[in-house]
């Protein structure tokens, strides 16, 4: 798959766009559309990611990462207003011969005529459902809000991810005899509530267990920020620098507020215990 940050001109393709963003079972079904399509009719297969002003749930880092094996030829993320977009973007500069959407497109009526005009096709791709619900954001976003990371799981097809690079922090991990690796992820990146996460990292193409605690930090310091630290268990290598996927699979806890550092060791050691046991089952 080639990525590009801008549209380029292209001729002989098959094109679904929009934002893309969770990428979830729904998406997928539109993505796999596009690339079968594609190649039953000799074009070359594009996904053009539309990313959304304000917070995300999925970056275009990340949409790139969760594309990659789908054996698209071509990822575009395209950032302009554009009146006449389907016209002058999709058809005109992209050389789309078929355009694939959703069935419930937002303008779908509109697209279909500008398509006439130009004689491209449209494709149409049923909703993918759960339990008879058609899969769509505001699912998800009620199962991220309600922490359920199974359901989330479940709705998207894969783990809900962040993906960024390790940091240094204040080492205060360390302090509890847990080395931490501090994530530094995309301001517009949405976060999960704060708390402790049953988590896995892929790191070099290595998959990692991992207990990862998310929010402010009342029991060793005063400071109003939110971390996103890493506990990548038997693990002990300097990854400073590097960039690695976190796969939150289940909420553990809340944040607590401990009066000494061994109440912080001892809550620690469970939450280890807790997290190698769901993670063996996942696993």
């Amino acid at each position: 798959m080639e990525v590009y940050k801008s549209i380029m001109k292209m001729n002989k393709t098959c094109v679904a766009f929009g934002e893309f963003d969770c990428i979830h079972k729904g998406h997928k079904a539109v993505v796999e559309t596009v690339v079968r399509t594609a190649k039953d009719n000799s074009l070359k297969s594009v996904i053009v990611s539309i990313p959304e002003d304000g917070a995300v749930f999925t970056t275009e880092e990340e949409k790139e990462y969760l594309l990659k094996d789908a054996d698209i030829d071509y990822l575009f993320t395209y950032t302009e207003k554009t009146e006449h977009f389907v016209e002058e973007i999709i058809i005109k500069k992209l050389g789309a011969r078929i355009i694939v959407v959703g069935e419930n497109h937002a303008n779908l009526e509109q697209l279909k005529k500008t398509a006439a005009e130009y004689e491209v096709s449209v494709i149409l791709v049923k909703d993918v459902k759960e339990n008879d619900i058609s899969i769509h954001k505001s699912l998800i976003k009620k199962a991220f809000e309600d922490c359920d990371y199974e359901k989330m799981t479940s709705l998207l097809g894969h783990p809900y991810i962040m993906l960024g690079e390790v940091v240094h922090g204040k080492a205060l991990g360390r302090t509890v005899g847990m080395p931490t690796a501090n994530l530094q992820v995309p301001d517009k990146k949405i976060k999960p509530l704060d708390g402790v996460y049953c988590t896995r990292i892929i790191l070099d193409n290595e998959l990692f267990l991992a207990m990862t605690n998310i929010g402010k930090r009342p029991s060793v310091d005063t400071y109003d920020y939110v971390t996103i630290e890493a506990f990548i268990l038997d693990f002990s290598r300097d990854i400073y620098g590097k960039q690695l996927v976190l796969e939150v699979h289940k909420f553990i806890r809340g944040v607590i507020k401990f009066d000494n550092l061994e109440q912080v060791q001892a809550q620690v050691q469970k939450d280890i215990t807790e997290v190698r046991n769901l993670l063996d089952k996942i696993s």
